[in-house]
């Protein structure tokens, strides 16, 4: 039978996000999904509780995959970034022979749809699946990241919150200790952690995949009409929003709202920076209406189920 291969990283503290995105995934995936889990600050209840969840859904396992206390001591995370987030990389080192691809998901992330038109995409020799971080672009830090990792101007910055990964090409290659080394030599500059480096060294080696399907953050998208009408895709930065003011007739001329319709339309909502719908120092914003619904239906029974696996 066919299996989903996924892949997850959290601790301790992410465990509720991860339990809720899981139940949202299960959801979409009646079939096989392997769940292998890098991890290293998990306690063995939480682990063993955690277990019991995933596989009380048909055909639903964790492989839980201990990484050991070294990766820490020798790199630093940057701008409050979990350093959990470079465990996927040596995750994709410590994956059985067997698996040929694995789709690595952000905890932060609630599934509206099944997955498989995704994970069953033809890669050839590439070896990502990514989407653009649209996220940085409509706030205004995609243009510095690219000239700091070197991107060229025609080139896009990706978030690495989703990524699909083509193990048998990387396994060919020997990318993960490529990744390791530029990561031990690099890190002080890397400040999106393994984010950067994926960014900087294989910008010729990606597929991008639709980031309104894959990974839509919670922002508003305003879009530029004239510019749809020419073929292109331009929405209002977060600057242009904020400094509408008066000119609310001229603003809503220029653009079109499609907020609701990315929301409902989208796979895959992706709760990333502070936008998440837990986060008790979230600043307040309406635009969270077209988006923590889908977090909140899931929460309640995943978070019900999860506990009654706990150990009192």
């Amino acid at each position: 039978m066919d299996v989903l291969n996924l892949m997850i990283v959290t601790d301790s503290n992410f465990l509720k996000p991860a339990v809720v995105m899981l139940y949202s995934l299960f959801l979409h995936e009646p079939g096989n999904v392997d769940v292998y889990l890098p991890y290293e600050d998990i306690k063995d209840y939480e682990l063993a509780a955690l277990k019991k969840y995933v596989e009380s859904f048909p055909g639903k396992r964790l492989i839980p995959m201990y990484v050991g206390p070294e990766f820490k001591s020798r790199v630093e995370s940057h701008r409050g970034i979990k350093i959990e987030t470079y465990y996927r990389i040596l995750g994709w080192g410590m994956l059985p022979e067997s698996v040929d691809r694995i789709l690595y998901m952000d905890v932060d992330m609630i599934v509206n749809k099944s997955l498989q038109g995704l994970y069953n995409i033809d890669m050839g020799d590439r070896l990502f699946a990514v989407c653009e971080d649209i996220f940085g672009k409509i706030n205004g830090f995609n243009e510095e990241n690219k000239e700091r990792l070197g991107i060229p101007a025609n080139g896009k910055y990706f978030n690495a919150g989703l990524i699909l990964v083509n193990m048998e090409q990387l396994r060919k290659e020997g990318i993960v200790d490529e990744i390791l080394k530029n990561v031990y030599e690099n890190y002080p500059r890397y400040l999106y952690n393994d984010q950067d480096v994926l960014n900087e060294l294989y910008q010729d080696r990606l597929i991008y995949v639709g980031w309104d399907q894959y990974n839509l953050p919670p922002c508003w998208y305003y879009m530029d009409k004239e510019a749809a009408a020419r073929g292109q895709l331009r929405f209002a930065s977060y600057d242009e929003i904020k400094s509408v003011g008066d000119r609310a007739v001229e603003f809503m001329g220029k653009y079109i709202n499609i907020t609701g319709q990315l929301a409902n339309e989208a796979c895959v909502i992706h709760h990333l920076a502070d936008t998440k719908p837990w986060k008790k120092t979230r600043k307040p914003g309406k635009v969270y209406d077209y988006f923590d619904v889908c977090y909140e239906i899931n929460e309640e029974p995943a978070l019900k189920k999860y506990e009654s696996f706990l150990e009192k």
